[in-house]
């Protein structure tokens, strides 16, 4: 069975991440069989990052990293952590090699700042990171994907200093091909660290022939459509205006919102709350920690300061994502300030009678 672009699409947003790698695990395989028999080749680089997108990819389930590279075939022809080859021999590879899909971890460095990342070398001397990409992206045949914040938009590195700028000029692979995107696909998987699942996901359909929608900023609709604070498991606590003051009281046994202590979900689209890490079994804001917004693309500037409360995010984040939709702005602000003022005077109700009961 060959899953249409349609079908592919249907099923992922239907069963999620796990619930598709699960449920078309028989198709996944023998498609990557016969890529492995094809010779497809994935190449993996890094750019700068602490390599956690790489430790995030070991711990995915439903395949695990072993499954996908010892019984669904994946070929992995470079990736600097785990190929087994090191110096000239590994170098020769990407000198040699057509990828079918290319991945790349971690922020570019860019401008005068590009020898803040090299490997490998020509006539003595060293080969920055945007060489190699200038070089594999126009000769990958299939997809390029961008895995994790540093990867799609910059991320912590991109973070601007006490200048006004990032250190390393630092961008990811949206402000990298701006004006001149690849005739491939160009799908990016934000998050510090990107989900495994969801990479194994977008590898697997490219390698079926096909990728799943994806929205302007050239992310899986499935997965970045929905602000995290709509589905997280505290929206109730937030809707009532229960909020937790301090981080003594964040714990979910204490039945609070987060929102206070500064959590970014109400700005950021991602399926963190359905999809779960660790095999599903918890996210931040369930863990006692406000989400920072690593998954929003204006990561980490738009999401500072960490931890300190922003009355106005909701309203940021609707400017951000359809300013393009004119006035439905304003009237997606003015509701949110109407809701807020509500929920704040239905909060003060609640305490002022509490106090009358004292």
């Amino acid at each position: 069975m060959k899953l249409s672009r349609r079908e592919f699409n249907k099923a992922l947003t239907a069963l999620g991440a796990s619930g598709f790698l699960l449920s078309y695990r028989a198709e996944i395989a023998k498609a990557l069989e016969q890529a492995k028999n094809d010779g497809v080749k994935l190449v993996w680089l890094q750019g700068q990052s602490d390599t956690a997108c790489t430790v995030s990819l070991l711990q995915a389930a439903d395949p695990d990293l072993y499954d996908a590279v010892e019984e669904l075939k994946v070929n992995i022809a470079f990736h600097s952590t785990v190929m087994p080859a090191f110096g000239d021999e590994a170098i020769e590879v990407l000198e040699t090699v057509d990828p079918d899909i290319l991945v790349l971890e971690g922020s570019i460095p860019t401008g005068d700042m590009e020898v803040a990342c090299t490997f490998g070398e020509r006539n003595g001397r060293e080969v920055t990171l945007v060489e190699w990409l200038n070089e594999l992206i126009p000769r990958t045949k299939v997809a390029v994907v961008g895995f994790g914040s540093c990867a799609t938009y910059g991320g912590i590195p991109s973070g601007k200093d006490f200048t006004g700028k990032s250190p390393t000029n630092a961008v990811g692979l949206y402000q990298f091909l701006e004006g001149k995107k690849p005739s491939v696909p160009v799908i990016l998987l934000p998050g510090c660290p990107g989900h495994p699942d969801w990479l194994l996901t977008v590898l697997a359909g490219a390698l079926l022939g096909v990728v799943p929608d994806l929205d302007d900023y050239w992310r899986p609709k499935t997965f970045f459509s929905a602000l995290i604070h709509d589905n997280c498991a505290r929206r109730g606590y937030y809707d009532e205006g229960w909020f937790a003051e301090s981080f003594e009281r964040s714990d979910m046994k204490y039945n609070t919102c987060l929102f206070k202590l500064g959590c970014r979900g109400p700005m950021t689209f991602s399926s963190c709350s359905e999809t779960k890490w660790n095999g599903g079994v918890n996210v931040c804001m369930n863990a006692g920690a406000p989400c920072i917004g690593c998954m929003h693309p204006g990561f980490p500037d738009e999401t500072n300061p960490f931890f300190k409360e922003q009355s106005r995010l909701e309203i940021d984040a609707t400017k951000t994502l359809f300013t393009t939709l004119t006035g439905t702005v304003l009237v997606g602000a003015g509701a949110y300030i109407a809701t807020h003022a509500y929920r704040e005077h239905k909060l003060n109700n609640k305490k002022n009678r509490e106090e009358e009961k004292k």
